[in-house]
């Protein structure tokens, strides 16, 4: 695990590991891609939904900045209305 998408992508310009970035990150590693000798490429075959979970200690269930962060994690990875 990687803590970001360019430090993988930076990875693979390194390597012969592949690198998957998600549709909304593409715009923004463009550039970055090209820099590094990068091909950006859709994935040619379908892939099932990935679930994501969060949890938490009991303690902060009520904590308000805590509360606000889960649901701006929430936000950030939940998947598009179709």
């Amino acid at each position: 695990m990687l803590p970001s998408h360019l430090a993988a992508m930076i990875l693979a310009a390194r390597s012969d590991v592949v690198c998957l970035v998600p549709d909304a990150a593409l715009l923004p590693l463009t550039e970055p891609a090209a820099a590094l000798g990068l091909q950006l490429l859709d994935i040619p075959l379908p892939l099932p939904p990935l679930t994501i979970g969060m949890a938490w200690h009991p303690r902060h269930a009520a904590d308000g900045g805590h509360h606000w962060l889960r649901n701006a994690v929430r936000r950030t990875v939940q998947a598009p209305k179709t």
